[in-house]
């Protein structure tokens, strides 16, 4: 082994190093879009044997944040039971269930499925306000009911109900209860079943997910910052093809048998119209510090002078050699950006 390549491999090491220390999650890629620098290959310089030079580039560098995870659907949400009597009916996993349609059935009455994130706390009847009001008029509204778009239980919205049971076959009340609906976040996707035929209804019935495709990833609560609900990411998902664009939808604290502060994360994605596995390992890769419109060497081309810094070959067209200082800014993608008396296009030194 060449005096300069243990030279380069200990200023490698030394820079790792140096990026690893507080941020042992980090790990470096270069971006799907093409904003980090990418390196030109090698070439071998014919009037110094055995040297390979590449250019000084310019451009931006990327540093990125890749995180392991897994497709799927996202955290299950309960249903809790709220009719009264006994479970005669159930769905199965994996069984999406809409509007309208039916979640579960109480002595073969079908308890249904509204859109809404307000939980049914109470009978909905005349003179009654609120939000879990307005959800029950959108949701008539949406399966064409006549009903106003407000939040007060009028005399149209009172028409509307028993107008809805009559065409579902329920008691003509005018009245909405838990014996009829329940309110979902849109359409599910049944995850579990936690009820039994033929028992009293008691507690949570479902488990449910989004209907859509996500991916899940943990990460330290110090880190969440970084994937903030609504940071625009890139996913790579195992048999799936290239990068997709997605953002984070959802981020809360986990729970973990060690007491270790930690956050789930869901990341919503656009798949187009690829073909997605049934399950599949994934990887979501967030961008970070970034700087624009630098010069950049590859990591081996550094030479470390010591403890002085770092310093790059830089071959003349002649083939003679000079070694130049350079400042060590942010390294990203195998490259690191630069400072010293170099110019764009400038051919450095790296192991062959």
């Amino acid at each position: 082994m060449s005096r300069r390549t243990r030279l380069i491999g200990i200023a490698s090491a030394c820079l790792v190093g140096a990026l690893a220390v507080g941020t042992a999650t980090w790990s470096l890629a270069t971006a799907a879009d093409g904003a980090a620098t990418r390196a030109s290959a090698p070439q071998s310089d014919g009037d110094r044997h055995g040297t390979t030079t590449v250019p000084v580039e310019q451009g931006d560098l990327v540093e990125t944040r890749t995180i392991a995870g897994a497709l799927g659907y996202g955290t299950p949400t309960s249903v809790p039971g709220a009719a009264s009597g006994t479970l005669t009916w159930l769905p199965q996993p994996g069984q999406v269930v809409h509007r309208d349609e039916p979640l579960y059935a109480v002595d073969e009455r079908p308890v249904r499925a509204l859109y809404g994130t307000t939980p049914l706390w109470r009978s909905l009847r005349a003179g009654a306000r609120g939000a879990d009001v307005r959800q029950l008029t959108e949701n008539l509204a949406a399966l064409g009911y006549d009903v106003p778009a407000d939040d007060v239980f009028g005399a149209r919205t009172g028409a509307a109900v028993r107008q809805w049971q009559r065409d579902r076959g329920l008691p003509v009340t005018g009245v909405v209860d838990g014996d009829q609906i329940a309110f979902v976040d849109g359409a599910v996707r049944v995850a579990s079943v936690v009820g039994q035929l033929g028992q009293p209804v008691g507690g949570d019935v479902l488990q449910v997910t989004s209907t859509h495709r996500v991916v899940s990833v943990r990460v330290p609560a110090r880190d969440a910052g970084q994937l903030g609900v609504g940071r625009r990411v890139r996913v790579l998902v195992n048999g799936a093809g290239g990068a997709m664009p997605g953002s984070v939808t959802d981020a809360t604290p986990a729970e973990t048998e060690d007491g270790r502060d930690e956050v789930d994360v869901t990341v919503a994605f656009d798949a187009g119209d690829r073909r997605l596995p049934a399950a599949a390992s994934a990887q979501v890769v967030a961008e970070g510090r970034t700087e624009r419109d630098v010069l950049s060497v590859p990591v081996s081309a550094l030479v470390a002078r010591g403890s002085s810094g770092y310093a790059v070959e830089v071959v003349d067209r002649d083939g003679s050699a000079e070694r130049v200082p350079v400042e060590v800014g942010l390294v990203a993608d195998g490259r690191a950006a630069v400072t010293g008396d170099l110019d764009e296009g400038a051919r450095v030194v790296v192991p062959s």
